[in-house]
């Protein structure tokens, strides 16, 4: 189960390295793809598999990746489970009423500027690491890319909800926090999608620009000395973040809006009950996290 659960996360992400990094916290805290506690202690190992997969990495390219996610993993552990338990304990708070967008757009950007500190963590690796990619490595590379741009326009192409993943992996997401949806909350969610500004070529340009950033600037870093690669990719994660196109960044502030607008108007349809249940998952989350978090500080 828990591997046909991955499996499923991995294969909506595709093949993109910008997201690796969120992917796989986001695959914790919001996807559910599987209990924090058993996948938490194996990230790195997740994370090399993929970048593995990208990259097809020699072995001295493989052991300084595992070194330096082993790193980054003891640092995460240390610094940011307790402000990820803190924000899980806000959202108890939020789920027990009716947040506007506004608050939940605020608890939205404090989970995004973790995921960035988490992002910026990296920069003195891949500063390192990407320079080392050979020819036959970024190929593999933008082979890996496609691979992944035809699963997404199957699952994501498409603004039609009855057409690709987006209705029914929406649903099962409400529904791992806030039990099953009755038929009119299923209606309602269809109805909802069916007219939301969801703009899939938006999207699109956006992960193709995305894409070839990345490659361009790896090959850009060869020969560089460390303290511009480390500048490069600082500026990579910033156009990663936010795009620097100015129709593609407004298009992403407009759906960062409308899903903090969405979710709020869900949470308000939601019954006591769920809204009970989705407080109680929360709190199992942040048990779970307040855990991971001891037991790293009791190791050491």
């Amino acid at each position: 189960m828990l591997a046909r659960c991955c499996r499923r996360e991995r294969t909506r992400r595709g093949a993109r390295l910008a997201g690796w990094l969120a992917a796989a916290l986001a695959a914790l805290w919001l996807a559910g793809c599987s209990v924090v506690s058993v996948t938490y202690p194996r990230l790195p190992t997740l994370a090399l598999w993929r970048l593995d997969s990208l990259w097809d990495l020699d072995e001295a390219q493989r052991r300084g990746a595992a070194e330096a996610l082993r790193r980054w993993h003891d640092w995460h552990r240390r610094e940011q489970l307790p402000a990820l338990a803190e924000l899980l304990a806000r959202w108890q708070r939020l789920a027990a009423g009716t947040p506007d967008a506004a608050a939940v757009c605020r608890e939205g950007e404090a989970l995004r500027a973790l995921l960035r500190e988490a992002a910026e963590r990296t920069v003195d690796d891949l500063a390192r690491w990407l320079p080392t990619l050979t020819d036959a490595q970024l190929a593999h590379w933008q082979r890996r890319l496609a691979e992944g741009d035809e699963e997404w326009r199957r699952d994501w192409g498409d603004p039609d909800p009855d057409r690709g993943l987006r209705l029914r992996r929406t649903r099962e997401r409400l529904e791992m926090f806030y039990g099953r949806l009755d038929d009119a909350q299923r209606r309602w969610l269809r109805e909802r999608l069916a007219t939301s500004p969801y703009r899939p070529d938006l999207a699109w340009a956006e992960r193709q620009r995305r894409q070839a950033d990345w490659l361009d600037t790896a090959r850009r870093l060869r020969g560089l000395s460390a303290e511009a690669a480390r500048a490069e990719v600082r500026a990579l994660w910033a156009r990663t973040w936010r795009s620097p196109d100015p129709v593609l960044a407004a298009w992403q502030d407009e759906a960062w809006a409308q899903g903090c607008a969405w979710l709020a108007d869900w949470h308000a349809r939601a019954t006591p009950a769920q809204r009970e249940r989705a407080a109680a998952q929360l709190q199992a989350y942040e048990r779970e996290l307040r855990a991971l978090a001891g037991h790293s500080a009791g190791a050491r």
